[in-house]
């Protein structure tokens, strides 16, 4: 009887090797050709759009309601709310094709219902209407670019009543190496494969008024409103302010009496800059680094209006705002 002849050692560890590697190739190449992956949707070009979110409505009703007690405390306060849609709710031509994703536009009409009726909105959606084909959000990142920030702060100061910027406006490059936190969800090899740079910029009205600012928080004041030091950090979008800072002060010659109080996340950090020329005094806080409320900032800088300024995404499931409001 004939015996079964066993492979050598070396050669059953080669055809082993090449059985593994074979299937973890398809397996990064399935990885790497799916169009979805942790909330994210990867489109051509190397762009990628973040899922629009579900809104937290019970958390949302508790922050309409603490609006509202603002409103009851201080009815001569103008306020005003702007949600930036994601850019899978305003350019959803990049996404793959079939792909479902939540209605956002939906979700903005029934926030807008819930809110009380003393504050005005503001409909980004409307104002971004017959401009989605152009870059208004970065290809790796949540936020506005400098030219979508444009057509957000001019739609809030055109409702708000505020002067707009009627001067050119000049594009400063500050980075020519962005990229977006939504890189970050790359696979390995795609981020060799489909690794994207882009421009970071910022408009500047050619007659900006003059401002400096202060971080309340350590009394610094600064010329510029923006840290050019931060484009060779790991978060280049720290450009703005130097990043998100708890309360932040901005004196201007534009001298006209108006105090405007801006409440927001990150969002509003590339759109509150393009307000210097609007209003004397502009008072800045991220309700995530800030300990205060709305109320004590109210009686310290007496605003004439208060812009709730965020991300729609980040608005709908942060709890943050409602602890510096009424409740």
């Amino acid at each position: 009887m004939a015996q079964k002849r066993k492979l050598p050692l070396g050669l059953l560890t080669v055809v082993l090797c090449i059985a593994l590697t074979g299937a973890g190739s398809g397996l990064i190449y399935a990885d790497m050709s799916r169009d979805y992956r942790h909330g994210v949707y990867r489109c051509e070009n190397g762009r990628m759009l973040e899922e629009p979110a579900e809104p937290d409505m019970e958390l949302i009703r508790e922050t309409a309601a603490g609006i509202g007690e603002v409103w009851k405390s201080h009815p001569g306060i103008g306020q005003y709310m702007m949600l930036v849609p994601a850019a899978a709710c305003i350019q959803n031509r990049y996404l793959p094709q079939d792909a479902s994703v939540r209605d956002q536009k939906k979700d903005l009409a029934d926030i807008r219902r819930i809110m009380p009726s003393s504050l005005t909105w503001i409909d980004l959606i409307e104002a971004f209407d017959g401009h989605e084909g152009e870059k208004l959000y970065y290809a790796t990142d949540v936020w506005l670019t400098g030219w979508g920030s444009r057509y957000a702060a001019r739609a809030a100061l055109e409702v708000m009543g505020a002067e707009t910027f009627k001067s050119p406006q000049t594009c400063y490059l500050l980075s020519d190496s962005f990229t977006g936190t939504l890189e970050q969800d790359h696979t390995f090899l795609r981020k060799f494969t489909d690794k994207k740079n882009e421009r970071l910029e910022i408009y500047v009205p050619d007659e900006e008024a003059l401002y400096y600012r202060v971080d309340v928080s350590t009394g610094k004041k600064y010329g510029s409103l923006y840290d050019s030091g931060a484009v060779i950090g790991t978060d280049q979008y720290n450009v703005f302010f130097g990043g998100e800072t708890a309360l932040t002060e901005i004196h201007t010659s534009a001298v006209n009496g108006e105090t405007l109080l801006v409440v927001g996340d990150r969002t509003a950090d590339s759109v509150v800059p393009l307000f210097v020329s609007s209003f004397e005094k502009i008072i800045f806080v991220h309700p995530s680094k800030y300990t205060g409320t709305v109320e004590s900032l109210i009686k310290k800088y007496r605003p004439g209006n208060i812009l709730y300024l965020y991300g729609a995404n980040s608005f709908f499931k942060d709890g943050m705002l409602q602890h510096v409001l009424p409740h």
